[in-house]
């Protein structure tokens, strides 16, 4: 009689193991759900896992010990995306689905050569990286964006929302000078020197844009013109401005909870900001009504203040998108249109428009604009990218000369100069 069968084949040990390591993730999952689990403490998680598939699934100690092994990979570090995370280069980070990744390393895109083995594993993924930020995310909570522990900006969406999981994970990439820029020709030498200038001098900036121009990250860069005794305050609805200098104080917004309770909104954080008496207000991002709080703190005297808005040009931001944005406003809505924009003139001295170049992928500044208030509203180019550099349009800036007077700031009229 053959013995033949009696025996597990060795395609059956594998089934039974991928079991028992699809058994162990879902225990796995239910403790970091419940935070009953400390993800640091690789120790203490061996101990767990190997505790229940010896007791509660049975097992010998070699094979629990394999499981265990092979479960536990996916939650050190970062797993199956660890390399991107640690890749200094690597600025955006796309899971669309369990099998599909995608990043974005010195402004082009690639596809990633790893992939979770399934959505059950990609769905344990994001349970950890949302307890490591302090958050939630589940049936109830299918929609959230949180920092993880680098500060590194993520947004998560899962069914039902949603056809299959997904994160985008926007990371802190190296930071600049302006004069490696201006090396780069990101700026021309003119316009990189009036830049500095425009900053030493506390003039009110809004930088524009499209998603991933580097609006953000050009708030970051500008800090590191301030001057060491400056007290600036940065406002977020999500922390991603990469900004490290002396006396920052950072306030980050909160959704609501799960009860629909406890929300601070942007709007509220920039109102009570201004009680906290700092040299300069920087809001990372605005996109609705708060853009008036925005506003006034420019015009009660925090001078060099900052912020962003999505536009694709200094016109479209004055006489379009600020003006909606301020109907979104309990304080402005009553305004007229042309209210709303001689509000917005008289806040801000410059607006200054980035891009990035779709085939290449390269960012470079697009335009630096003067937002002009008389005899009436209206923005003019101090300098226009024309092919790969940025040229002088021959307008002087009056009111920057203003800023530069009273922090004794030299401008160079030749920085001006028109040339052919």
């Amino acid at each position: 009689m053959s013995l033949t069968g009696l025996w597990p084949s060795e395609t059956d040990k594998q089934e039974e193991k991928e079991r028992l390591a699809s058994l162990s993730r879902d225990y796995l999952s239910g403790l970091i759900r419940s935070k009953e689990i400390d993800l640091t403490d690789e120790t203490g998680l061996n101990n767990k896992l190997m505790a229940y598939l010896q007791n509660v699934l049975k097992c010998n100690y070699e094979t629990a010990f394999d499981v265990c092994q092979s479960v536990l990979v996916d939650i050190r570090g970062y797993g199956v995306i660890n390399d991107l995370i640690q890749d200094p280069y690597v600025s955006d980070i796309y899971i669309h689905k369990h099998d599909d990744i995608t990043y974005e390393k010195l402004g082009q895109d690639y596809v990633y050569d790893k992939h979770f083995r399934d959505e059950q594993h990609l769905m344990m993924f994001i349970e950890k990286i949302a307890l490591l930020a302090h958050s939630r995310v589940d049936i109830a909570n299918p929609l959230q964006t949180f920092t993880l522990p680098e500060g590194y900006r993520t947004a998560v969406t899962i069914p039902p929302v949603a056809l299959h999981p997904t994160v985008h994970i926007r990371k802190f990439v190296s930071i600049p000078t302006v004069d490696e820029l201006i090396e780069n020709g990101y700026f021309s030498p003119g316009a990189g020197e009036f830049f500095k200038a425009a900053i030493k001098s506390k003039r009110n900036i809004l930088f524009i844009g499209g998603m991933g121009t580097g609006k953000t990250t050009m708030i970051a860069i500008s800090s590191k013109l301030f001057d060491e005794n400056e007290k600036p305050l940065l406002i977020e609805e999500v922390m991603e401005c990469p900004m490290n200098i002396p006396h920052l104080r950072r306030l980050v917004a909160r959704p609501p909870s799960i009860e629909g309770t406890g929300a601070i909104p942007l709007g509220l954080l920039l109102k009570q900001g201004l009680m906290m008496k700092p040299t300069r207000v920087i809001v990372s991002e605005v996109r609705d009504g708060a853009i008036f709080y925005m506003l006034q703190a420019m015009l009660v005297g925090h001078e060099g203040s900052m912020s962003t808005i999505h536009a694709n040009s200094a016109k479209e931001a004055l006489f379009k998108r600020i003006p909606s944005m301020l109907s979104m406003s309990t304080e402005a809505v009553n305004l007229s249109h042309e209210e709303k924009i001689a509000y917005a003139a008289s806040a801000l001295h410059l607006i200054v428009h980035l891009e990035q170049d779709p085939k290449t992928g390269v960012r470079y500044c697009r335009a630096i604009s003067e937002v002009v208030e008389e005899p009436e509203p209206h923005v003019v180019d101090v300098f226009v990218r024309e092919g790969d550099t940025m040229k002088a349009t021959g307008h002087f800036p009056k009111r920057c000369q203003e800023g530069a007077y009273r922090y004794n700031v030299e401008y160079d009229p030749t920085w001006f100069k028109k040339r052919l």
